[in-house]
């Protein structure tokens, strides 16, 4: 049996775990949530029903995001652009195409995950082990190929660049990056951080958030 992958929290504050449909199972989208841990933005449901949300309302923002872990940057992407507000249209929309339409594109032997992932950065932690992070805000990605990193350092902001419904990031761990195309989504767990079980907050030791489950980090474990 595979010994499960480590690694650190990569946000600080209180956000929401979820997985669309269509979404890996052994990755992680987080969103991040108000004071009230009921809402992913600021103001009412009815703008997002019948007019639109910029993103810049939404909790999660522009929150710095942390390496999980020791590495070498071997991809790193930014300039592409986020989509500036957030409607129950383009959700729709949005949903439908990741869900059954999006298809990566390969360019000989390069494939543009932009599309889907928009700004992002990958980081190898060892043989076999790349964490990817995805939907980083445009501009703020701040290593480049080649770089080394160590946990904890800032390497960009949550955006919504790329197919995304609203501003959160998405995390996994490839096995390789030579070929996204045949790479296997692995398994992981994180380090420590902490969950809301209704009435108070609990320890989670070498963990990973089910579908749904609002976590908070105070301060990084890396």
């Amino acid at each position: 049996m595979q010994k499960n992958i480590v690694i650190g929290f990569p946000l600080q504050g209180e956000w929401i775990s979820l997985r669309p449909p269509g979404h890996h199972p052994h990755a992680i989208d987080f969103v991040g949530l108000g004071k009230n841990r009921r809402k992913w933005f600021s103001g009412t449901y009815l703008r997002f029903i019948f007019s639109s949300i910029p993103v810049t309302d939404f909790y999660g923002w522009a929150k710095p995001i942390y390496a999980p872990l020791d590495g070498t940057v071997v991809q790193a992407s930014d300039g592409w652009a986020d989509n500036g507000k957030v409607d129950i249209i383009n959700t729709i929309a949005i949903w439908f195409k990741a869900t059954f339409l999006f298809r990566p594109k390969a360019d000989g032997s390069n494939i543009d995950i932009r599309p889907n992932a928009g700004n992002y950065v990958m980081i190898k932690s060892g043989p076999g082990i790349v964490a990817f992070m995805a939907h980083m805000r445009s501009g703020s990605v701040k290593v480049a190929a080649g770089q080394r990193v160590v946990a904890g350092q800032i390497i960009g902001e949550v955006g919504n660049s790329g197919n995304t419904t609203a501003p959160h990031l998405h995390i996994n761990v490839f096995d390789q990056v030579n070929d996204l195309l045949q790479a296997k989504v692995l398994p992981f767990v994180f380090r420590r951080y902490e969950r809301w079980n209704g009435s108070l907050w609990e320890a989670a030791l070498n963990g990973a958030p089910e579908k749904g489950e609002i976590v908070r980090v105070q301060t990084l474990n890396v």
